[in-house]
This record gives structure tokens, C-alpha cells and sequence, in this order.
């Protein structure tokens, strides 16, 4: 097992590469740095690695052959987008349409358009592997469980403008190269992200064109640029992504397949952390300022807990919705939230959903 970095392209340094990677310093030595590295080679004994070195066909066959036709969902643009997958102009929406194909026919598509110079742009993004009953078994992760199930991501030159993932994932080149653009977290001020609520991926995205940046609209995106790294892999090749790293993915050819894991590697509550913004846009972003101060303060002692353990002068059983999560915790803390948000409504929604709540057992902890 070693570690090597490449040659930094310029601009950009290149993300760390290693070789010869087995679980053990996958766990220890990769995820343990909490940034992403290249794990050259990872996957090239795949038999769909190597129907992809053959050629185009041979790749498509592989898929055809196991393909179930169960349609997955599929994003098309005009050439016009230049592979962008992105928001309107405008930003009265994004600027593709959906439909849905089996995975297979995606492929085919693609391969159709060979010599036509106005290429529409063909996206299968998170195609989940039961859409191929045999592919997960005949090409598997050696660095994860075996539960964690592979999705697939198919298409042309396209891009994924840059967002997070809120797991952590192994990204797996099977066919075609990719060129990976990473951004630490500690760059959200700088990468002026669009909607929350209207993404092209449906995940907070970067409203800056990686490829053609505005500074004069985003200025502070030249600070990001300063933090960025970047890496290209080729078809075996495989990217380890922590979970909330900021990442622009770039197909550099005309047929692309990427395979990815997604976990989350350590513990994680029975709720959605993003959800729990949302939340608190409802009943705190509106405040006075000097109030949100306050409860900053309070998020920072019980929820961040930077002073440590909020009450440990009180007894483990009598630290009410401070003690450790257990599925009777958890069942009271759905009932505030849902009665905090409920008050305002009609009494006859709001007693449907107290039934509903006492029907689950809702009470205190």
C-alpha cells in the first residue's frame, strides 16, 4: 500500500493518489483524513471495466444483457446547455427535461448519436443496481460491505454542476475518464449556492459555471478556486468523497458509466440534518438578530455541544430529551416538532394528527 500525488495540473493541485488499497487502509489511512483521495486501479478487474475497454458495443451489450428493463429516471437537454445540467437562465427551472428508459436504452441512445455534430446532452443519474440483478455480484466493492448497494450513472459529455452528498461515497470510473473538482466545506460562503429548495441534482448546488466562472457577479468564488483540488481518472479508477465535500464531476468522453457507494461512516441520528435547517429557518432566521445570537448560543451548548456534555450533573435517566437517542426519545421528539408545527392549523387537521401521534405511542421519554 502506498500513497503518491500526482503531478498538480496547473492552477489546481491534484487530490492525492493511492495504489494498491485494501479495507483495512481504506478505514485507517483514507477515511480517517476526511478528504478525498484516488484510488488508482481500484476497480479494473471489473467485468464491466473491461467490456468497456473493448469498445462502446461491447459495454452496451454487457448492460443489455442483464438489463431487467425496469425504466429509471433519465434527464435530456439541447445541445444548446453544453452538457450543463443547470438551472434556467432566468431561474424559473432547470434546464432539462425528465423521462424515463431502461438503463440499457439510455446506452443506446447515446451510442446513436456517434457523428452527429449538435449532440443532445443524455443523463441516467443514481440508476439503482436492481435494474441489473447480476451487476453488484459480478462487479463488487472491495472496500465495503456488501450490503452497501451500487448506484449507476450514465451518460455523454456531461456535467454535475457542483454540490455535496450528505453520505460518504466511492465513486467508481467503469467507462470513459472524469475529471473531479473538490471544494472543502469551509468554502459554502464563497461558492454562492443556489436554492435549497430547486437544485438540478436535488442537493444544494454552486450557481458558479466551474467551467466558465463570472467573478464579476460571484467575486468571492476565486477564494474557493484557492481551496480547490482536482482529479481526473480514467475507467478502474475510483475517488473516495466524505460526505459534504463540495465536488464538480466533468465526463470528459462521449459514453460514460460511473458506479457509486454511498454510507454515512459514522453514527447518525433517526433525523435529517438538512431538515433540521429547514426547521430552523421556520422559527429562527426571522428573528432579531440579537435573539438569533441567543440561540446560537443555545444550539453551540446543546446541539453542537462545544463546552462538551450539556448536563452531566444530572443522572443518565433523568436527562429527558438531553439523554442518549432511544426509540422512545425519538418518538417524543417527532411529536413536539409535529405539534410545534401543526399549531396554527385547522383543530380538525391538528386533532387527526395528535391521533396519528397517540396511535404511535407518542409521549414523553
Amino acid at each position: 500500500m502506498s500513497e503518491a500525488r500526482a503531478i498538480s495540473q496547473p492552477g489546481l493541485p491534484r487530490t492525492p493518489e493511492w495504489r494498491d488499497v485494501d479495507a483495512a487502509t481504506f478505514r485507517s489511512a483514507i477515511v480517517a483524513r476526511d478528504r478525498p483521495a484516488v484510488l488508482k486501479g481500484l476497480v479494473a478487474h471489473w467485468p464491466v471495466v473491461k467490456a468497456a475497454k473493448q469498445s462502446p458495443q461491447a459495454l452496451h451489450a454487457y448492460l443489455q444483457a442483464q438489463d431487467s428493463r425496469q425504466l429509471t429516471q433519465t434527464y435530456v437537454a439541447t445541445s444548446e446547455i453544453k452538457g450543463l445540467f443547470f438551472y434556467r437562465d432566468d431561474m424559473s427551472g432547470l434546464n432539462f427535461e425528465r423521462a424515463h428508459k431502461p438503463l440499457s436504452d439510455v446506452v443506446a441512445a447515446i451510442l446513436s448519436q456517434e457523428g452527429q455534430p449538435e449532440r443532445p446532452a443524455i443523463y441516467a443519474p443514481a440508476a439503482a443496481a436492481a435494474l441489473l440483478p447480476r451487476f453488484a455480484g459480478e462487479n463488487s466493492m472491495p472496500l465495503l460491505d456488501s450490503g452497501i448497494m451500487p448506484r449507476l450513472w450514465a451518460g455523454n459529455k456531461v456535467t454535475a454542476a457542483t454540490h455535496y452528498d450528505m453520505s460518504d461515497g466511492v465513486a467508481c470510473v467503469a467507462a470513459g475518464r472524469k475529471r473531479f473538482t473538490f471544494f472543502p466545506p469551509e468554502q459554502l460562503p464563497n461558492l454562492y449556492v443556489g436554492p435549497l429548495d430547486m437544485a438540478p441534482g436535488g442537493l444544494p448546488t454552486s450557481m458558479v459555471r466551474l467551467a466558465d466562472p463570472d467573478f464579476a457577479r460571484y467575486p468571492r468564488f476565486a477564494e474557493a478556486l484557492a481551496a480547490a483540488e482536482v482529479a481526473e481518472l480514467e475507467p478502474g479508477d475510483a475517488v473516495y468523497i466524505p460526505n459534504m465535500w463540495w465536488h464538480n464531476v466533468e465526463s470528459l468522453d462521449p459514453l460514460n458509466l460511473l458506479v457509486n457507494y454511498w454510507w454515512f461512516e459514522s453514527s447518525r441520528g433517526p433525523a435529517s440534518p438538512f431538515t433540521a435547517m429547514a426547521l430552523g429557518l421556520m422559527a429562527i432566521s426571522e428573528l432579531p438578530e440579537s435573539r438569533r445570537d441567543i440561540w446560537r448560543r443555545m444550539f453551540d451548548h446543546y446541539v453542537f455541544r462545544t463546552a462538551g456534555e450539556p448536563v452531566p450533573y444530572l443522572p443518565p435517566d433523568k436527562r429527558g430529551m438531553l439523554g442518549s437517542m432511544n426509540p422512545s426519545l425519538e418518538t417524543y421528539l417527532r411529536a413536539q416538532i409535529v405539534r410545534s408545527l401543526t399549531a396554527t392549523l385547522p383543530r380538525e387537521q391538528t386533532e387527526q394528527i395528535q391521533r396519528w401521534i397517540e396511535a404511535a405511542g407518542g409521549g414523553k421519554p
